[in-house]
């Protein structure tokens, strides 16, 4: 079964990165069907790989590739784990990739940049290298806090107001109307549009449906909800049954309930290690 251990960034680098996270695979190869989540991350394959149909070649991450950039993914993906492999996860805050490499967020949807390519900044290549020299897991985090603190040094591209407007998304488990975001800040929606595909990859209304559907994912997947379909859709301010179909099968590729028939291959103490990741808090 997948292991996951966590780990708490520096105190300074809080606003830009969510978690690091230790995967740790068993002796056979596995492999999990992830619906998005609205973080972007940087995976560090340490031993043996991964498999990323979706990103492998046509996306820029190949099939040997041991370190990349995952940026807004828009459904459901495949993410398969070698037997023996582990992986030592960054988690990003949504606005995160575009304040570290500079570009519009858009040109990351649905696709993961391979760090080990001629094409990557150079920094990115060399902490790639020094990552995998690290001996210990406490190594690689010392050194990816240094690391990413010297890189937001500088801030001009940071935006306040897309934190607070994803924060709000957050705090609402999603249930956030553009007509809500434009008068809480007192802009005009097209503004807002255009800040959001920017700094975080998609419209709100986009971004907001990803965090609702993920939210609604993790109510199933939870060892603990005993409920019915209709009570999470209800949980989640959908005005009926059939709206929330929509976006379930929009996002997760399936039915609320043929997802529910499928098991995670992990304890129950490891489900909820990784449901930890999505407390959007």
């Amino acid at each position: 079964m997948l292991q996951f251990e966590p780990y708490i960034p520096h105190p300074a680098l809080r606003r830009y990165i969510r978690s690091y996270w230790l995967v740790s695979g068993s002796d056979t190869a596995e492999s999990l069907e992830l619906v998005p989540d609205g973080y972007p991350e940087m995976i560090f394959v340490l031993n043996n790989e991964v498999n990323m149909p979706q990103f492998n070649g046509v996306n820029r991450w190949h099939a040997a590739s041991d370190t990349g950039v995952i940026g807004q993914v828009s459904g459901r993906f495949t993410f398969g784990i070698g037997a023996g492999s582990v992986l030592f996860c960054v988690k990003f805050y949504p606005w995160t990739p575009h304040l570290l490499f500079g570009l519009p967020a858009w040109q990351l949807n649905d696709t993961a940049l391979d760090m080990g390519s001629l094409s990557a900044p150079t920094a990115f290549r060399v902490l790639r290298e020094r990552v995998a020299e690290c001996g210990q897991i406490s190594q690689a985090v010392t050194l990816l806090n240094d690391f990413l603190l010297e890189q937001f040094k500088d801030l001009s591209r940071e935006n306040p107001f897309v934190m607070h407007a994803v924060q709000q998304i957050f705090r609402q488990n999603g249930m956030v109307s553009m007509d809500q975001l434009s008068r809480s800040f007192r802009t005009s929606r097209r503004y807002i549009e255009l800040l959001f595909r920017q700094h975080i990859g998609f419209s709100p209304k986009q971004y907001a449906r990803i965090i609702r559907v993920k939210k609604a994912s993790m109510s199933l997947l939870d060892p603990r909800f005993k409920g019915q379909i209709r009570e999470v859709a209800g949980q989640l301010d959908y005005y009926d049954q059939s709206h929330f179909l929509k976006d379930f099968k929009a996002v997760v590729r399936q039915s609320p309930s043929a997802f529910l028939q499928q098991q995670l291959n992990l304890s129950e103490s490891s489900v909820l290690r990784y449901l930890d990741q999505w407390d959007y808090s």
